[in-house]
C-alpha cells in the first residue's frame, strides 16, 4: 500500500542559522540607518540649539559719526633758497629735530663773500674820501675867514684914506673866491656823504645775500624730507628740506555728507590709530565743500592730549560724538536682525526661541537703543556661527 501524503519536512536548524547569517549585514545596516535618521531628526527638530545670549539692560547709547583721515601739522614749511647756486652743505638729515634760527643748509659762499668784500672796500674808500673832504672843508673855512677879515680891514683903511680903492677891490675878489671854494668843498662833502650811504647800502645788501645763502629753520620742528644733497644746483624756490611742527598736529578726516547736520565745531571726538591707544579730541573745523565724487567733506579734529610718536600723513580714524542718551533700553547691534517685515530679535520665552519685533532709536557704535519690543531683563539670542539662524520654537542652550 501507498503511504498517505505527509507535510514537507521543516528546514533543519542549520539552514535557519545560515539564512540569518546571510541577512545579518543587511539588518545591521538597516538598524544603523534608522538610528542615524532618528538622530538627525532629533537634532534638527527636537535637540536644543546652541545660541549666544545677552540680558537686556538700561544704559547709555552714544551716536557717533565716523571719519577716516590722516595726521597733518598746523605748521609746515618747504624750505629753499631764494638764490641760484650750488649747495655746499646740508647740515641736517631726515628725522632730525631743529630749533628756530638753526642753520640747515648752505650755498657755495665764494662769489657772495667776494661781492661783500668789494662792497666793504667801497665803503672804506668812500669814508676815506669823506675824511679828506673834511680836511679841505676846514682849510676852505680858514681861507674864507682870512679873506673876510682882510676885506673888513681894507674897507676900514679905505675910509681912513690909507689905501686906494683897487686894494679894497682885490680884497673883495679874494673873499668871493674863498666863499666859492668853500661852497665847492661843502658840495663835495655832501656828495661824498651820499656815496658813503650808497656804498653802505650795497655792503648791507651783500651781507643779506651772504645770509640768504644760509638756510635757517623758521620754527622748532622736525625734518621730514631731505630733497637735495651737496653739489646739487638749485634755482630760486627749489625745495631743499621739508620741516614740520610735530607738536601742533591735527587729524584731517573725511566724513559722509549725510551726517553734516549732526556735526559741528566743539563736539568731542576720539582719535584711533592702528596699534596705538585712543586719544580724545575736539572738532575744530567742519568743511564747507564736499567732494563731488565721494560726497564726503573734511573735518578737522584737534587732539586734547599728546598723540605721542606720530608720522605726518599717518592714517587716523575719528569717531565724533553727535548725540547721547542715558538710561535707555539697549542691546548690542550684533543681536539685531532684519527681514522684509522690519527689525527683530530672537528672544528667550520659557527656554524656547521666539521672535520679538522691535523699534530702533539711537544707533551707537556698538549698542542700539530699543524704544519698543524689549524690556530690561529680557534675554536676546544670536547664533553662535556667523550667518546662522535660530528656528522659532526650538529650545536653546548656551555654547
Amino acid at each position: 500500500m501507498t503511504a498517505p501524503d505527509s507535510p514537507p519536512p521543516s528546514p533543519p536548524a542549520a539552514g535557519r542559522r545560515g539564512w540569518f547569517r546571510r541577512r545579518r549585514r543587511s539588518l545591521v545596516a538597516a538598524i544603523v540607518i534608522v538610528g542615524l535618521v532618528g538622530a538627525v531628526v532629533y537634532v534638527r527638530a527636537f535637540a536644543p540649539v546652541s545660541a549666544r545670549a545677552y540680558r537686556v539692560e538700561s544704559g547709555e547709547v552714544v551716536q557717533q559719526a565716523f571719519g577716516r583721515g590722516t595726521i597733518e601739522s598746523d605748521r609746515e614749511a618747504q624750505l629753499g633758497f631764494d638764490l641760484v647756486g650750488r649747495v655746499s652743505e646740508v647740515l641736517v638729515d631726515e628725522g632730525d629735530r631743529v630749533s628756530l634760527g638753526q642753520e640747515l643748509a648752505r650755498l657755495q659762499p665764494d662769489q657772495a663773500r667776494a661781492d661783500l668784500r668789494t662792497a666793504t672796500s667801497g665803503v672804506a674808500a668812500a669814508r676815506t674820501s669823506l675824511q679828506r673832504l673834511a680836511a679841505e672843508e676846514r682849510k676852505a673855512h680858514t681861507m674864507f675867514d682870512a679873506a673876510e677879515r682882510e676885506e673888513r680891514r681894507s674897507h676900514e683903511l679905505l675910509v681912513k684914506g690909507a689905501i686906494a680903492q683897487h686894494e679894497l677891490d682885490i680884497a673883495q675878489d679874494a673873499l668871493r673866491i674863498a666863499r666859492a671854494d668853500l661852497d665847492r668843498v661843502l658840495a663835495q662833502r655832501v656828495e661824498a656823504t651820499r656815496s658813503v650811504d650808497v656804498a653802505q647800502g650795497g655792503a648791507t645788501q651783500r651781507e643779506v645775500t651772504v645770509l640768504r645763502a644760509t638756510l635757517l629753520a623758521p620754527f622748532d620742528g622736525l625734518v621730514t624730507r631731505r630733497l637735495r644733497e651737496p653739489g646739487d644746483t638749485v634755482a630760486v624756490g627749489t625745495t631743499v628740506l621739508r620741516v614740520v611742527d610735530t607738536d601742533r598736529v591735527f587729524v584731517n578726516a573725511w566724513i559722509d555728507e549725510t551726517v553734516l547736520a549732526d556735526v559741528h565745531e566743539g563736539q568731542p571726538a576720539q582719535i584711533v590709530r592702528p596699534g596705538s591707544a585712543t586719544v580724545p579730541g575736539i572738532v575744530k573745523r567742519v568743511g564747507w565743500e564736499a567732494d563731488r565724487q565721494t560726497h564726503e567733506l573734511l573735518v578737522e579734529v584737534t587732539p586734547s592730549a599728546s598723540l605721542g610718536r606720530v608720522a605726518i600723513g599717518q592714517r587716523a580714524d575719528v569717531w565724533i560724538t553727535t548725540q547721547t542718551k542715558a538710561a535707555v533700553v539697549r542691546v548690542p547691534a550684533e543681536f539685531l536682525q532684519r527681514d522684509a517685515d522690519g527689525t527683530f530679535c530672537d528672544v528667550d520665552r520659557d527656554g524656547r526661541i521666539a521672535v520679538a519685533r522691535v523699534q530702533v532709536g539711537l544707533v551707537g557704535r556698538d549698542v542700539v537703543e530699543i524704544t519698543r519690543g524689549l524690556q530690561p531683563g529680557d534675554t536676546v539670542l544670536a547664533p553662535t556661527k556667523l550667518g546662522g539662524t535660530l528656528a522659532e520654537g526650538r529650545r536653546w542652550k548656551a555654547p
